[in-house]
C-alpha cells in the first residue's frame, strides 16, 4: 500500500527497497545487489536443524550447519536471557508436532519446528498478535471454504489452509481470553520455516510512517504540492516523469491534496508511500498510496556516487540531506534523476484515530511493531509469523502478522518489519538490515492435510 523507507541504505544507493501497492498486480521487483551481513546475535540453534531433509530426487540429506559470526562489540546487544520454561500442559491439549518433515517442494523447502525451539516464545507477549488476528479474521474467514487463502501450495494443497480452516480458527480466536493466548496459538497452529527455519536464514529490513508539515491551501512556506492520482493515468503505461511534474506539468488541474513545506521530505514521502501531514491548526491528516507514474525508480544515492559527490560506503538519508543543504542549487537536478513519482489519496478513515497505522496490502491498519511485509507468492496475508532479529533498538523477538507486501520483498526468506510512525521509528527502520529467523504459523488442520496426522 506504500513505498516504505525500508532497508534505507539499499534504497538510497541501489533502489532495492519495496514499493507498497494495493492488493492486485505487484510492481516490478527490485534486485538487492549486495549480500546481506551475517546474523550476529548468538542464539541457540532450533532443534529442527538436525532433522534430515527429504528430497526424492537426491535421497536423504542433512541440513547444513549455520556459521555463526561473533558480534562486533560496538553494535551487538548482550545475549538474551535463557528462555523461561513453559508451564506444564494439561493432558487434554493437542499433541505437539514432531520435528519434521523437511520437504523439498518445487517452490521451496518446508521445515517444521516446535514452539519450544523459538527463542523467547515461552515468555513472549502474544496478546497484541491475537488482537491483530481478530481484526484480520473479519476478512480471512470469509475466504471460500474449499479454496486456499494464498501462499505456497504443496502437492496442490494450500500450506496455509482454506477458508474452512480459518473459519474454525477465527471462532476460537474470538473466544480466547488474553491469559490463554499462548495456548490458543500452540493448539491451533504449527510453526513452519520456508527455505530454512534456522536463525540467520532470513533477511530483515524495516519501514515506518513519516510525519510532515503541510497545509490544505498554498501559502507561506507551504509551496510543494502533494498530488492526487490523475484521471488520465493508466496502469502500466509510462506517465509524466518527476522532472516534468516538479516543473509544473500538473499545475492547474486541481490535483493538489496538500502543500508541504519541504520538497526533500516530500521526495522521501514518495518512497514511503504513506504518511501523516501535520496541519497548521495542529490536526493530522493521513495520506496513502494511490498510484505511480510507471517509471523505473532510480536511487538518488547512486546518482551522487556516479557524480563522484559521495562515496558508496555509509550512504544514508542524512548524508543525502546534508549534501542537498550544501548544494541547494542542484537539489532539483538530483531529485529529478529519479523519474518515479507517486500519487496519494487522503485516508479519512484514519484521521480520527492517531493510534491506527497506515493501511497495508491486506486492507488492515498496520499495528506498530506487530506487522511485517512478505512475499505473497509464499505466504498468505493475514497469517501469524514469528520474527527474531537484531535491530538498532535491540532484539526484536515476537509474534507478528503478515499484513503487507512490497516490490522488493521477494522470496520466502525475506521480511520487512513495520516500526510505527514518527522520527524514532524512522531512525530504527532506516538502520535495520540484518539476518534473523522467520517462521510462519499454519493452521494445524491445513498442516495435517498436507503432511498427515500429527502423532
Amino acid at each position: 500500500m506504500r513505498a516504505p523507507l525500508l532497508c534505507l541504505p539499499l534504497l538510497l544507493v541501489l533502489g532495492a527497497c519495496a514499493s507498497r501497492v494495493p492488493a492486485g498486480p505487484s510492481p516490478s521487483p527490485a534486485v538487492i545487489a549486495s549480500a546481506p551481513p551475517a546474523y550476529t546475535r548468538p542464539v541457540t540453534l532450533p532443534r529442527g536443524m538436525d532433522v534430515p531433509m527429504v528430497d526424492s530426487s537426491t535421497g536423504p540429506q542433512v541440513a547444513p550447519p549455520v556459521s555463526r559470526v561473533a558480534p562486533p562489540p560496538a553494535f551487538s546487544p548482550p545475549p538474551p536471557p535463557p528462555p523461561v520454561a513453559a508451564a506444564p500442559r494439561a493432558p487434554a491439549r493437542a499433541p505437539a508436532p514432531s520435528m519434521g518433515p523437511v520437504i523439498e517442494t518445487p517452490d521451496d523447502r518446508v521445515q517444521t519446528v516446535s514452539f519450544d525451539s523459538l527463542d523467547g516464545w515461552a515468555e513472549g507477549d502474544h496478546q497484541p498478535a491475537l488482537a491483530a488476528l481478530k481484526i484480520a479474521c473479519e476478512k480471512i474467514s470469509d475466504a471460500p471454504a474449499d479454496s486456499g487463502i494464498g501462499g505456497q501450495r504443496i502437492g496442490g494443497k494450500p500450506l496455509f489452509g482454506t477458508g474452512l480452516d480459518w473459519a474454525d480458527i477465527c471462532r476460537e480466536a474470538m473466544k480466547t481470553r488474553d491469559r490463554d493466548t499462548t495456548a490458543f496459538f500452540e493448539d491451533n497452529f504449527v510453526p513452519v520455516g520456508l527455505g530454512g527455519s534456522e536463525t540467520g536464514a532470513a533477511l530483515f529490513t524495516a519501514y515506518y510512517e513519516p510525519e510532515l508539515n503541510g497545509s490544505r491551501v498554498r501559502g507561506g512556506v507551504y509551496q510543494h504540492p502533494l498530488y492526487a492520482r490523475p484521471d488520465d493515468l493508466r496502469s502500466g503505461v509510462p506517465y509524466l516523469d518527476r522532472a516534468a511534474i516538479d516543473a509544473g506539468a500538473l499545475s492547474g488541474r486541481g490535483l493538489e491534496l496538500f502543500w508541504l513545506d519541504d520538497p526533500v521530505e516530500s521526495f522521501f514521502l514518495h518512497i514511503q508511500g504513506s504518511g501523516r501531514i501535520r496541519l497548521p491548526d495542529g490536526s493530522v491528516a493521513r495520506v496513502g498510496f494511490a498510484g505511480k507514474n510507471n517509471r523505473a525508480y532510480k536511487a538518488v544515492g547512486r546518482t551522487l556516487v556516479e557524480w563522484n559527490e559521495l562515496p558508496l560506503e555509509g550512504m544514508s538519508k542524512r548524508r543525502i540531506e546534508d549534501w542537498i543543504a550544501a548544494n541547494p542549487a542542484r537539489r532539483d537536478e538530483l531529485l529529478g534523476t529519479n523519474p518515479s513519482y507517486v500519487f496519494f489519496t487522503e485516508r479519512e478513515e484514519l484521521n480520527a484515530d492517531p493510534s491506527l497505522g497506515p493501511i497495508g496490502s491486506f486492507g488492515q491498519p498496520l499495528p506498530s511493531n506487530r506487522a511485517i511485509a512478505v512475499d505473497r507468492r509464499y505466504y498468505a496475508l493475514g497469517i501469524p509469523m514469528w520474527v527474531d532479529f537484531d535491530s538498532p533498538v535491540g532484539p526484536v523477538t515476537r509474534l507478528t502478522l503478515a499484513l503487507d507486501t512490497g516490490g522488493a520483498i521477494k522470496g520466502s526468506r525475506r521480511a520487512d518489519f513495520f516500526f510505527g510512525s514518527g522520527d524514532a521509528a524512522g531512525m530504527a527502520a532506516g538502520a535495520t538490515r540484518t539476518r534473523g529467523q522467520l517462521i510462519a504459523l499454519t493452521p494445524r488442520t491445513a498442516y495435517e492435510r498436507v503432511f498427515g496426522p500429527i502423532s
